[in-house]
């Protein structure tokens, strides 16, 4: 019986985050934007031109229904823009 309840719990946490994730996108989206909105733009334009190709392939993802990759894309260009 533990077992049982175990393993349906381990279930919902495998399909949450694919549902969570939809949620999550345009709000790490506009992170990305307003990092990049306050960033020399002289001083860091690489970092500023990676970081806008991973959300434009973020974006993209998310508009595809890929939210996970969406997810890891926005992720990516967040930590870029950490200068």
């Amino acid at each position: 019986d533990e077992m049982k309840k175990l393993l349906s719990i381990t279930f919902v946490i495998l399909l949450l985050p694919s549902m969570a994730f939809a949620g999550a996108c345009p709000m790490l989206k506009s992170e990305v934007e307003d990092k990049i909105a306050t960033l020399d733009q002289t001083k860091h334009a690489t970092l500023i031109s990676f970081a806008l190709m991973l959300h434009e392939q973020g974006v993209k993802a998310h508009e595809s229904g890929d939210h996970g990759m969406s997810e890891e894309l926005l992720n990516g260009a967040l930590r870029l823009l950490d200068v």
